[in-house]
Order: structure tokens, then sequence, then C-alpha cells
């Protein structure tokens, strides 16, 4: 199939570098490393793309036994593919050191995190498939390494794990992922395959119980592929083996739905959370979602690239290989304004220029201090941003959180009262107080009172108003109890320009032009922020601060956004 061409021949260029070269040590050292100094990346990119190699050989395989009537797989593949799975045995965890906290007794090698129940299930799935050509060994140990690591723990020892207690993608990843490894691997043990699914179907439906009617993942698009992912993988898996059909739910429809409310007209997603706006979404999972559901498709311009998961996830492209259909490819989403409810956000697209915004609160999963926080693009770049996730530390998942620019208050486009930002947790929340779609455009209306602590401020409430070809108002009306510094933050990756009465963003596709109209002077000034971004790359982040002080009784701030594509 044409469209899977480009994919086929990265896989194979992968398995043939492979073929000429050692993988990445996991050495002792680099595993200390997060314990002594917080540091993920240099255990994780080694061990990341030890899976790639082994994810490549089994896409590899895949390609082979597709296009043999008999399923036979040439020796060259199956030469790395014994290899991979052999390595991936000796390793002394499939879990990684940042998620130690998982272990029962201390004891990583039984430590069922995100990562060794993906490991699991893509070793299980490959000698499921490929086990009749592989040597008896290699399959031999993987089986005795399944056992031994996962399924004896999961099924056999039923203390509580760590995320059992989540709320979040943990429980469809870690229990889809085991619960697809055991599907592959127990044909004839009964028992324990029921043992496993039915401890797996409970998290599921905790997985399940924790979205909104409206089925928005407050994680992001990037959390909905993962989690969301697992979810709808496993729920096949288990439906071709004679079990329930768990996508039959209105709330599994609507939850399916997610990304293509929320997806910009060039494919790209609001970068709210720990997000970002390159959400990749397998193709294979939504031409299954479609099939089966008949939900709306984002804009997928290609079957993406091998080298889009880093981390190299082996149902996203086994299922992409397998059930990919040409139909999702290129469509476009509906023009036009979508908002969640329940989870409130707001995207509107298709027009010379699109917009995002949220309401929410501040104990959000993957959370960010940014009740009110929205996004302007135009021409397919983004002129105010969400700067999304952060560089992955132990600092970033503790108490210094809310100290990174990606996760903090003055990292996002709101308001700081009396020198505060918002604070974190449920009740630092906004109210919706009023969505109207105009037809061209949106107008949303909310309550921030309650995302600030700050003596003296009796309300604060702000105002988008927005028109789909490029204008969009911003208004704070602040109440105080006496006279109070305000600054109004703008956050964006394009250098600003202060003018007489304006500020002028302007990127290579569009610019965007800030003027106020306030009853009190509004000075700006912008700094750069040098920050590590999600995959460890410096980035120059550029912070526009409108500051002002208003006296007691209410303030009317009006910021009025002008939106234009360059000509081309």
């Amino acid at each position: 199939m044409s469209y899977l061409a480009a994919l086929e021949d990265e896989v194979r260029d992968v398995v043939a570098r492979a073929a000429g070269s050692a993988a990445p040590e996991l050495t002792y050292t680099l595993y200390r490393r997060y314990r002594d100094t917080g540091n993920r990346h240099d255990y994780e990119h080694p061990y990341f793309e030890r899976r790639g190699r082994l994810v490549a050989a089994g896409a590899a395989a895949l390609f082979d036994a597709r296009k043999n009537e008999a399923g036979a797989v040439g020796e060259d593949i199956l030469s790395v593919l014994a290899d991979e799975l052999w390595r991936v045995c000796d390793e002394y965890t499939w879990a990684l050191p940042a998620h130690a906290y998982n272990a029962r007794d201390d004891d990583m090698r039984r430590c069922v995190d995100l990562f060794a129940a993906e490991t699991a299930q893509t070793v299980a799935e490959l000698i499921a498939r490929f086990g009749t050509q592989l040597p008896d060994e290699v399959v031999m140990r993987c089986r005795e390494e399944l056992l031994d690591r996962v399924f004896i723990p999961f099924a056999d020892d039923q203390r509580p794990m760590a995320f059992e207690a989540m709320t979040n993608n943990w429980l469809a990843v870690v229990a889809g992922g085991v619960g697809m490894a055991a599907l592959a691997f127990f044909p004839d043990d009964a028992k324990r395959l029921a043992m496993i699914l039915k401890r797996a179907h409970k998290s599921l439906r905790r997985y399940l119980d924790q979205f909104p009617d409206d089925g928005g993942c407050s994680e992001g698009v990037d959390y909905w592929v993962y989690g969301f992912g697992y979810f709808a993988y496993f729920a096949e898996a288990w439906r071709e083996r004679g079990g329930p059909d768990l996508l039959l739910d209105k709330k599994v429809r609507e939850i399916a739905a997610f990304p293509a409310r929320m997806a910009f007209d060039d494919g790209r997603f609001p970068s709210f959370s720990d997000g970002s706006e390159t959400a990749v979404i397998p193709t294979g999972l939504m031409s299954r979602l479609v099939e089966r559901l008949g939900v709306p498709v984002p804009f997928l311009a290609a079957v993406p690239s091998f080298a889009s998961d880093f981390c190299h996830r082996w149902p996203h492209i086994a299922r992409t290989i397998e059930w990919t259909s040409e139909r999702v490819l290129g469509r476009r989403t509906e023009p036009g304004a979508v908002f969640l409810p329940d989870l409130a956000w707001l995207v509107d697209r298709g027009g010379p220029a699109e917009f995002a915004a949220k309401g929410g609160h501040n104990d959000e999963f993957h959370n960010h201090l940014d009740v009110g926080q929205f996004i302007l693009r135009a021409g397919g770049e983004t002129l105010l941003a969400d700067l999304g996730a952060g560089e992955y530390t132990a600092e970033y998942f503790g108490p210094e959180r809310y100290k990174d620019v990606h996760t903090a208050a003055e990292g996002h486009s709101i308001p700081l009262i009396d020198g505060r930002g918002q604070r974190p947790g449920r009740e630092y929340a906004a109210k919706v107080e009023r969505y109207a779609d105009t037809g061209q455009g949106a107008i949303l209306t909310l309550d921030l009172t309650s995302a600030y602590d700050v003596p003296g401020l009796t309300a604060l409430g702000r105002r988008f108003t927005w028109q789909r070809h490029g204008s969009l108002v911003v208004v704070d009306r602040v109440t105080t109890e006496r006279a109070m510094p305000v600054e109004e933050l703008y956050i964006s990756r394009i250098r600003p320009a202060i003018e007489a009465d304006r500020v002028v963003w302007e990127g290579e596709k569009a610019r965007c032009v800030l003027s106020w109209q306030t009853p009190v002077v509004m000075t700006p000034e912008w700094e750069t922020v040098e920050t590590i971004g999600h995959r460890g790359e410096v980035e120059s982040i550029f912070r526009l601060r409108l500051r002002c002080t208003v006296e007691a009784g209410t303030t009317r701030l009006e910021s009025a956004f002008t939106v234009e594509r360059k000509a081309r």
C-alpha cells in the first residue's frame, strides 16, 4: 500500500543499521543518575533506542509476513529480531528508574510500570506472531522473563499496585499493556488469563470513569493517544478473543471524538497541560475508531513516521500497519467553534485565524497553572503560545513543579494580581459564566476569582470575544479593596516588538498586533526566558508584561489582538 511505503522504508533502514551496530548499553551509572540528580534523559534515551531497534525489527517482520502467503519473514529480519529480544531479556529491569516507587519490596526486576507493561506487550505479541520462525531458545527465554517479571506479579500477587490508585493514563497503559500481553501469551492457560483480565478490566473501568461526560482529556491530546490508545487496542484484542465489546459505550464514543473536536485546521492541537501542538495520532488507531464508532477525524496528512514516537511503542506501529485505512488521510475537520463544557476547552478553527482557550481548575492531570490561558494562530503558525510540556525530571513531578516556566503561572497568558499568580489545587478554578457560538466566532466568559489567593482581590473576570477573521478582544475586570499592581502576561516563541502604542509579534507566516484600552496607564515590557523543552532542547521564550496599577473598585482592562496571515 503506497501510504505505508515511507514507513516501511524507514523501519527497514533502522533494522539494517541495527544489524551492523551495537545497541547502546544501560549501565549502572546511567541507571542511578535519576536518583542522584533527577535527570531522566540520560538513561531513557538509550532505553528507548533499544526499544526502537526491537520495534523496527517487529514492524519489518510484519511487512514481510503481509507480503508472503505463508507469513514467512526474511532471515535478515529474524536475525535482528532474535538479537533484540534476547537483549531486552538481559535488562536489569523493564521499568524506568523514575518509576521505582511502583516496585513492590524494592524489587525493580518485577516492577510493573508503564514501560514494563509496554515491553511485556511488545515481547509477548512478537513471540506469538513470529515464534515459530525464531530460535526456540529465544522464545523460551522470552516466555520465562514475561512470567517472572510481569505475569506472576500481576496475576498471583494480589497486593495493590501503585498505578491502581491513579486516575489517569497509567490505568489504561499498564492494564491494557499487560492485558494485551496476556491475551497473546496465554492461549491455553484460561485460569491465569482470567485473573489478569479481571484485574485489567477493573483498572480500565476506573480509567473511563475519570473522563467527564464531554469526553475531554485534561492531559491533552498526546496523553489521549497514550492512555485511550492502549484502552482501544486492548478492547479490540479482547473482543477478538470473544470478550466483551468495551467500545460500545456512549462515553467511549465521546472520548474517541476528542482529537477531532480539539484539532486546528492543519492537524495541530492546543498544547494545554503537558501536551504538544504536534501530537501524533496513529492512523491505525484513528481508522479503527472511525470504522467501529464513526467518530470525526482530525486532519492527518500522512501515516506517522517511525521516528514520530520517540518511545517506540509497539501497538501504535503494529496497528498502523494492520489497521490504517486511506480514508482517514487528508480529511479536514469541520470549521467553526467547538466547546467542551465539562473540560472548559474552546477551539475555533478553519478561518483565516484560529483560537483556543481554557477554563478548568489547577489540579488537572499534568496540571499547569493556566486557568484562563489562550492561544492564537494563523497561517499554520502559533503567535501566542501555550508552551506545553517541559523536560521531565524529578523536580518537574515534585514540589518544585511550578517553578518551571512551562507549568508556572508566569509561563501562561494570564493576569498576575499584586505580583501573584494562580495557586495549585482543585479549588483554584474557573467558573464558566457564558459560552456562545456567534457563527463567526465565539464568546467565552470566565470567572477567575477562585484561581487566585490575593488579599484584597474580590473579583476577577475574563471575557474572550473572538472573530474568526482574526480579531480577539480580551477584557479582564478586576475588583479590589485596595490599590494593587496588575500585570497582563502574554507568552510567545516569537520576539515581540514594542511600538508607540502597540506590540507586534512578527512571524514568518503571520503577525499579531496587540493594542489596549484602559483607564489606567499600561507599560509594556518584554523579557527572554531560556528553558528546556520536553525533548531536552534549549528554547527561548518571550514573555510580554503589560504593567499597571489599579485603584480600589472595579477596573476594566481591554487587550485587542489583530491576527493576520502574510501574503504568500
